[in-house]
């Protein structure tokens, strides 16, 4: 009996100190902002690199992945920047690679250290940070038609134009991520002249710097206003023309949805801020210290989803467009079917991709059940399905049954549907207080009106005694007298 005592005890031991990393629980956060543990939302199903890669004939492209830097989803196709070998790569529906861009035949058209891409209608556009410069492919040709080069802005007179990230809205406006710009996002028109900084952040300092700053003269304020103001690390966009940006140093406020002015109308209305992760470690040495590290985010195609990445702890955080965080995967780890260093991530259909720059790979995640019933769920909502959202969250809370933005969902549906009595019960249970109060508002409203006809009635009537009451007593009064 003690044999197998010590037994137990020695792979208990080996499996904790020695293999720490192996098994990682999902988790989400409460509404007390403590984190809980969740049921597995998306896993991880399929990795391209350099072993398995294939082309659309089944062979052996002559292509290598190395420094994989952007991801990009257009036409069932994905497109993948290669900051090394200097190329766009290509792949179909089923991630079998296709071609590059440029040309292998091209010997004149060369990428240098390609970073951010974007594709629209029939053009490539590629952040060549290296050359300085946007270059524009024409997708049927892979022709270069286009350069955006030395923006005319007297900044760019002491700082080389070092694109990171690109964008293009509806009417062919370009947005730009740069390197070591701190005013903002850069806005081109289509025809390459720049035109405005845009959605600038705001300058963030501590106390002693916010006093070393009120005791500056105007060119030392200048310069400190440069340090101190957080920069874009990525941005995308969705298909009503917000932009979605980020911030990798900004540990308040990483993320922004901008508007065609700039102003920031991102909503928080979850049980924590759009931040990644709102707990973490400060002082101990065997784990990560500090908050996330936001780099990169990209918007689902129905516009009612988005996810950031967090390349620090290898975490994607996905939220749906009112900021409720609704699910967290990915890891980071040394073994073969972990993050090691992520630089992006797109959506492809329901699935996600990761380009990892280290691991020279893409990863394919995709929704475990919990995570698709919380997937159509928001999407209904969202359509104003309220019934069938509903039913999807009911789901949700056999799955898992301390998932409280079900219990709030469920609530939401019942107010949409006018059920106000179930609504008050799922929001208190979901903490939804915002609607909470508007579903009892309408419950105590809808009482009272149940209940009004009877009191204005037992008021006529109790009026109507007491008349008759009075008139016979001053009837009596009067037979009295006489």
């Amino acid at each position: 009996m003690n044999r197998k005592k010590l037994i137990i005890i020695l792979i208990f031991a080996i499996t904790v100190f020695i293999f720490p990393n192996t098994v990682k629980a999902s988790y989400n956060y409460s509404p007390w902002q403590e984190t809980i543990e969740s049921a597995h939302s998306m896993s991880m199903t399929q990795i391209i690199d350099n072993v398995n890669i294939i082309d659309f004939n089944g062979e052996k492209p002559k292509i290598s992945l190395n420094q994989v830097r952007d991801i990009f989803e257009f036409d069932n196709k994905i497109y993948v920047s290669d900051s090394t070998a200097n190329k766009i790569f290509v792949f179909n529906d089923e991630l079998k690679y296709v071609t590059s861009y440029p040309d292998e035949t091209d010997t004149e058209t060369k990428l240098n250290v390609p970073m951010g891409i974007f594709v629209n209608q029939d053009f490539l556009y590629v952040a060549d940070s290296q050359n300085n410069r946007v270059a524009v492919f024409d997708l049927e040709t892979k022709q270069v038609v286009q350069t955006i080069e030395n923006p005319d802005d007297d900044i760019f007179l002491t700082n080389r134009f070092t694109p990171l990230r690109v964008v293009v809205d509806r009417t062919g406006r370009l947005l730009v991520v740069a390197h070591n710009i701190f005013e903002g996002i850069m806005e081109f028109e289509p025809n390459g002249t720049f035109t405005r900084f845009y959605g600038t952040n705001t300058i963030q300092m501590n106390l002693l710097e916010a006093l070393i700053y009120r005791l500056s003269s105007k060119e030392q304020k200048e310069k400190m206003a440069l340090r101190l103001q957080p920069s874009f690390t990525s941005i995308d966009i969705d298909d009503f023309g917000y932009i979605y940006a980020v911030s990798s140093v900004d540990a308040n406020s990483p993320v922004k949805k901008l508007n065609f002015k700039g102003r920031d109308i991102l909503l928080n209305n979850g049980y924590i801020n759009v931040v990644g992760d709102a707990k973490f470690e400060t002082h101990n040495d065997k784990v990560v210290l500090g908050p996330s590290s936001i780099t990169d985010v990209a918007v689902n195609a129905d516009n009612n989803r988005f996810s950031i990445l967090d390349s620090k702890r290898g975490k994607i955080f996905t939220y749906d467009k009112e900021g409720h965080l609704l699910y967290i995967f990915g890891q980071l780890g040394s073994q073969n079917n972990m993050l090691q260093e992520p630089t992006s991530i797109t959506y492809f259909g329901e699935k996600i991709l990761v380009t990892d720059a280290s691991a020279n790979s893409i990863f394919v995640y995709e929704p475990t059940t919990f995570g698709n019933l919380i997937n159509e769920a928001t999407k209904s909502y969202y359509e104003m399905d309220y019934e069938t959202s509903k039913q999807y969250w009911e789901e949700v809370i056999v799955e898992n049954s301390n998932y409280f933005l079900a219990y709030a969902g469920i609530g939401k549906a019942n107010l949409r549907n006018q059920e106000y009595s179930e609504a008050v019960k799922n929001l208190k249970l979901g903490h939804d207080y915002f609607n909470y109060s508007k579903a009892y508002e309408e419950y105590r409203n809808e009482k009272i009106k149940n209940v009004l006809p009877f009191v204005i009635v037992g008021i006529l009537g109790l009026s109507i005694f007491g008349l008759v009451k009075s008139m016979k007593s001053s009837i009596a009064r009067e037979g009295d007298d006489e």
